[in-house]
C-alpha cells in the first residue's frame, strides 16, 4: 500500500510494515465495521481493549443492549444514500464509565461500487462536551443574576438601540429589543441631551444620572442611573449597559418632607398672622371700654371672632389631613349636597357681586361620607369665590357654576369660575405642595382636605386651568349602586 508523501513522492507503507489492518487499529480513535444486518466484522484494537470483543454481535445489542435496530440508524442512512453522516451519543465502557462520542459513518465498497459495509468511527469528546456544560451552566447563572438583578437593566448599541434586558426591565416596559431607548421609555422622537449612555460611549467611564422615565402602565418613574461599558475581544466598546435603581419611594418621601416643612413654616405665618388679627381686635375692644365707645368694642370683637374662625378652621383642616380614616358608608345624594352648599355661599357671592349658578340632575347617588363630601364642595366653591374676588379686572362680571351630573359609572362635580385663572407651575403644585389658590390669604390645606376626601372615597379630582381663562375643579367618584351608572 503506497500514500502520497508531503513532497509529492509515493511512500510504500507495506514496507514499512503499516499494514491496513494495522493502520486500522492504530486509529487514534475507535473505530468497527458492520454489515448490512448490523454485525459488527471488524473492531479496532483500542475499541475492543475499551468496550470489549463484539465481532460477529449486533451492534444495536452489544453497545446498547437493545433487541432491535436503533429507530433512528445513520449506519443504515449511509447502506440506503452512500452518504456520510455524524452524530452524538453516549456509550458505556466495559468498565460502565460513560463517554461523549462523536460518531461518523463511512460507507465502504466492493470493485463493482456497491457498499458492502459501513465504517463508523467513534471520537471521545467527553472533555469538550464537558466544557460546553460548565460554559452553559455559566450562560444559565449570568441570566438568572441577570434576571433577578433589583433593579432596572438593559444593554444598548451605539444607535442607542435596546439589544437585551432583564426581566424587571422587561415587566416594567415591555420587550424593547430593537427600540430606541428614549422612544421606548422617555416617549421622545430623539436622543436626550445629556445622556449618560452616549457619554460612557465615548469616553469608556461609568456614568450616573437621575431621570424620570415612563413605564407601559403611564406611570412615571424616578431612576438612578449607572452605565457602564461592555467592550469586544479587541478591547472596543461595543455597546453599554445601563443600571437603573428605582427611586419613585424615595423621592416621594422626599417631596413629603419638603411639602411638610414648607407646611409647617406657612402654618407659622399663618398662625402669626392670626395671632396678630387677634392682638389686633383685642386692643381695639379695651381701647373701646377704655373710652366707653361702643362702635370701636363692636369693631374689635368682629376681628376676634373673624380671626378665631380662621384659626379654628385651619386647625381643623390639619387634623383632618393628618388622620387616616375610612369614609362611612351611607347613601349620599350629590345633588342635594350641591344645592345646599349653593345656597350656603349664596350671600357671600352677592356680596362680591358674583353670579353662582347650579345645574344638578335629578338623583346621583354615592356611598361615603356626607359631611365629608359637604366640606369637599364647600371649600371648592368658596376657593372660586376667593378666586373671582382677587380677579384684578374690575369690568368683570364674574360667575361661577356648580354642577353634578353622570358619566358612566362616575358622578362628576364641577366646579368653574371665571376668575384670573392659574400658571402651569401653580396648577401642577396644587394638592401637594401647601399651594393656594387664595394668594397671601390662603394654607392650601382646603385643597389637600378635597384630594383626601375625594381620594378616600375612590375617587379623583383634577383641575383645568390658564392664566386669565378661570378655572375648573372636577371631582369623580364612584355611582352608588353600580347599576345606576348610565352614559
Amino acid at each position: 500500500m503506497s500514500v502520497a508523501g508531503t513532497d509529492g513522492s509515493l511512500l510504500d507503507l507495506s514496507a514499512a510494515g503499516l499494514s491496513s489492518a494495522r493502520l486500522f487499529d492504530e486509529l487514534p480513535c475507535w473505530a468497527s465495521i458492520q454489515d448490512r444486518d448490523f454485525r459488527i466484522i471488524k473492531a479496532s484494537a483500542k475499541l475492543i481493549a475499551d468496550f470489549g470483543d463484539h465481532r460477529g454481535e449486533r451492534c444495536y445489542a452489544a453497545y446498547k443492549n437493545r433487541t432491535e435496530p436503533c429507530s433512528e440508524c445513520v449506519a443504515t442512512r449511509s447502506f440506503e444514500d452512500g452518504k456520510e453522516y455524524s452524530y452524538q451519543e453516549v456509550r458505556f465502557d466495559k468498565r460502565g464509565r460513560p463517554h461523549d462520542l462523536l460518531v461518523k459513518t463511512k460507507p465502504l465498497r466492493n470493485g463493482a461500487g456497491e457498499i458492502v459495509a459501513v465504517m463508523k468511527l467513534f471520537v471521545n469528546i467527553s472533555a469538550e462536551v464537558e466544557l460546553a456544560n460548565r460554559y452553559h451552566d455559566s450562560v444559565v447563572r449570568f441570566r438568572n443574576l441577570f434576571d433577578n438583578a433589583p433593579c432596572l437593566i438593559s444593554v444598548q448599541d451605539r444607535n442607542f438601540r435596546i439589544t437585551d434586558s432583564n426581566r424587571r426591565f422587561d415587566e416594567s416596559f415591555g420587550d424593547g429589543v430593537g427600540e430606541h431607548c428614549y422612544e421606548l421609555y422617555k416617549k421622545r422622537q430623539d436622543r436626550c441631551p445629556r445622556c449618560p449612555v452616549a457619554e460612557t460611549l465615548q469616553d469608556g467611564q461609568v456614568h450616573t444620572s437621575e431621570e424620570i422615565v415612563v413605564d407601559n402602565q403611564g406611570r412615571q418613574i424616578h431612576v438612578l442611573v449607572y452605565t457602564a461599558p461592555l467592550r469586544n475581544a479587541a478591547g472596543e466598546i461595543t455597546s453599554v449597559m445601563e443600571m437603573s435603581a428605582d427611586v419613585t419611594e424615595l423621592r416621594t418621601l422626599q417631596n413629603e418632607l419638603a411639602s411638610l416643612g414648607k407646611m409647617v413654616g406657612g402654618l407659622a405665618h399663618d398662625t402669626k398672622n392670626i395671632l396678630e388679627g387677634l392682638r389686633g381686635g383685642i386692643y381695639i375692644v379695651n381701647l373701646g371700654f377704655k373710652n366707653n365707645n361702643r362702635r370701636d368694642i363692636d369693631t374689635g370683637w368682629d376681628m376676634v371672632q373673624r380671626n378665631v374662625t380662621r384659626l379654628s378652621s385651619m386647625i381643623m383642616d390639619m387634623l383632618y389631613c393628618a388622620k387616616k380614616r375610612s369614609p362611612g358608608h351611607a347613601p349620599v345624594s350629590l345633588p342635594a349636597l350641591l344645592k345646599e352648599a349653593v345656597g350656603l355661599f349664596s350671600g357671600k357671592a352677592e356680596q362680591f357681586h358674583i353670579q353662582l349658578g347650579l345645574e344638578a340632575e335629578e338623583r346621583i347617588e354615592i356611598l361615603g361620607e356626607p359631611k365629608e363630601i359637604h366640606g369637599l364642595i364647600s371649600n371648592l366653591i368658596a376657593n372660586a369665590i376667593e378666586a373671582c374676588n382677587a380677579d384684578q379686572d374690575e369690568q368683570k362680571t364674574h360667575r361661577i357654576q356648580a354642577k353634578v351630573f353622570r358619566h358612566g359609572a362616575e358622578a362628576v362635580i364641577e366646579i368653574e369660575d371665571d376668575g384670573p385663572g392659574m400658571d402651569a407651575a401653580t396648577r401642577n403644585a396644587l394638592f401637594k405642595d401647601m399651594v393656594s389658590t387664595k394668594g397671601s390669604t390662603g394654607t392650601g390645606l382646603g385643597l389637600m382636605m378635597s384630594q383626601k376626601v375625594a381620594t378616600e372615597h375612590g375617587g379623583t379630582i383634577t383641575v383645568r386651568s390658564e392664566p386669565g381663562k378661570g378655572s375648573v375643579f372636577t371631582v369623580k367618584l364612584p355611582i352608588w349602586p353600580p347599576n345606576a351608572a348610565r352614559t
